[in-house]
């Protein structure tokens, strides 16, 4: 089935306006009529896990990768067949597959080996010895059901010796074949039939029609000789009865299988190294879910991905390129991710992406719900830090305003400092995951940096961190092969920042801040924003140098 959803994913290293603008965008989609899911690309922050309980709202789906699963494309309806059915049988559901391949699986549904034209062609044209070893496995059901008879005698015990003769001769005399053990056909002659029976056949077959009378039938009950009857001609039962044994002797064993969860990219890697036409696709039970070739892995439909809060590759999902982006809203500086076809496309200046989702909301003629407005007002209080950023804009306020009214929020500034005091737990955290909260990367000039942010509430907190987040920094910033790495821990009320930086390029923090605490730590008591204060006055720098 195609996969008709649009993802809708924010940036790595998720903040509050990431998470509530893919979910508030993706749910205004579904109101317009798509199909949409939100995305997260990394572990929730205290604070949006605060906004989601508050509002009563389930973590958006975990997607770090933008290329398509095996479960995201259209796959070949899988043709089954059980390990005991006849050769003659998978002949007729070969004739109406799309990939010449069967799938052999037991009575429990579970995959036991494929079975393809090219194993059924080389037993159909097998020497005759090799047919006789098969011919002996045949179940005298299976014999009856491929020549479209019906039993009318079944020995205890049947087996046979792996040879089938027609009779046509008057008189068992007169035959040239041995027929003891062996599965003798003839049609009429009552006295031949008895004849074959006492000579040592294991099975009669009777065709044309041809029924047994009591003597035959007492004779073959005497002697273990098995009896089938059927309408079928003579030649028809001599052309198809030696496809009575199971696929189970000549399938494929060992299969390659694919699990629906991998990514088709990988499995058409795989799939260069084999020559098999068809491949099963299996769920995470083992089920046969769908068959793939390699006509699959090249005409597949890329996932359709819109992306919320950034449009820069290096803060996207992995192999962003390998997915259809339909849309981006977005309130940063225009990144590097481009498209081969028109999308929706919305970015302008203000304080957090909501906003925008928000006017998406009143273009397309929609209130938000409780919850949604009560997300969308959580991430721009967020973004803005209660509006004391320098990215606030008067649409902000005014878009907090409105959505208060629906949400159910009376007091915006009590709420705020509820809210944000969610996200300053420092205590709890390592210093490897209070940087990677909110790190994003940029390219200035000729040099690689970085710059995580968070929030906190009490100086103490942060003076005693200080010592292991340097260590920190220091580890990463190598690790990454970064000119330089900045950490801020700005003031949950918006009262300044604290700064922790490393690398080559560190000495021009100390043209930047106002106070040094020493040559890889200081304060600013007017830095908040990352966007609009920080890497305006640092790239300048930079480009300086």
């Amino acid at each position: 089935m195609l996969n008709e959803t649009i993802y809708v994913s924010g940036h790595r290293h998720p903040d509050s306006d990431a998470i509530c603008s893919a979910i508030a965008y993706a749910n205004l989609l579904n109101e317009t009529g798509k199909k949409a899911l939100a995305c997260r690309q990394g572990p929730l922050n205290e604070e949006t896990k605060f906004i989601l309980k508050r509002f009563g709202l389930d973590n958006p789906l975990l997607m770090t990768d933008a290329r398509a699963r095996l479960c995201d494309i259209e796959l070949d309806i899988p043709t089954t067949i059980k390990t005991y059915e006849t050769v003659h049988h998978a002949w007729h559901l070969m004739e109406n597959t799309q990939n010449r391949s069967l799938f052999v699986i037991n009575d429990e549904g579970k995959l036991k080996g494929i079975c393809t034209t090219s194993d059924l062609s080389r037993f159909r044209f097998h020497p005759e010895t090799d047919l006789e070893q098969l011919m002996k496995t045949a179940s005298l059901a299976n014999i009856s059901r491929t020549i479209g008879g019906r039993i009318r005698f079944e020995p205890e015990h049947f087996s046979f010796n792996g040879q089938v003769h027609v009779i046509t001769v008057d008189q068992m005399a007169d035959s040239p074949y041995e027929v003891r053990d062996c599965v003798v056909m003839m049609s009429v002659g009552s006295m031949r039939q008895i004849d074959a029976i006492r000579e040592g056949a294991k099975c009669l077959v009777l065709t044309m029609g041809a029924c047994a009378t009591l003597e035959v039938m007492s004779e073959a009950k005497r002697l273990g000789c098995a009896i089938i009857e059927t309408p079928e001609s003579t030649m028809h039962t001599a052309a198809v009865i030696n496809e009575s044994y199971s696929v189970e002797q000549i399938m494929s064993c060992n299969p390659i299988t694919f699990l629906d969860t991998e990514y088709v990219d990988d499995v058409a890697s795989k799939m260069n190294h084999s020559r098999v036409r068809s491949y099963p696709v299996l769920n995470e039970n083992g089920d046969i879910v769908g068959g793939v070739s390699r006509y699959h892995t090249r005409n597949y439909r890329k996932l359709q991905i819109a992306l919320v809060d950034h449009s820069a590759k290096n803060q996207s999902m992995q192999n962003i390129d390998k997915g259809d982006i339909v849309a981006i809203i977005d309130h940063h500086h225009i990144g590097d991710i481009t498209t081969s076809h028109p999308i929706e496309y919305r970015n302008h200046r203000c304080g957090c992406t909501c906003t925008i989702v928000n006017l998406l909301y009143k273009e397309a003629g929609l209130v938000p719900s409780k919850p949604m407005a009560g997300i969308m007002l959580s991430a721009i209080l967020s973004d803005t830090l209660n509006f004391k950023s320098a990215t606030t804009t008067q649409e902000d306020r005014d878009t907090v305003q409105f959505l208060a009214e629906i949400a159910g929020i009376k007091d915006v500034n009590a709420y705020a400092v509820e809210m944000l005091a969610a996200s300053v737990a420092l205590k709890d955290s390592t210093p490897k995951d209070i940087l990677y909260r909110d790190l994003k990367f940029y390219d200035v000039d000729r040099y690689h940096i970085a710059i995580g942010q968070t929030n906190f509430s009490h100086t103490e907190e942060v003076q005693s961190l200080l010592p292991k987040m340097k260590e920190q920094v220091f580890k990463e910033q190598e690790r990454q092969g970064l000119d330089l790495l900045v950490m801020l821990f700005t003031d949950v009320l918006g009262n300044g920042s604290y700064f922790v930086y490393g690398g080559s390029m560190s000495y021009v923090l100390q043209e930047l801040l106002e106070t040094i605490i020493d040559d890889h730590s200081g304060f600013d008591p007017t830095i908040i924003s990352r966007k609009q204060q920080l890497m305006p006055k640092l790239s300048e720098l930079l480009k300086q140098q």
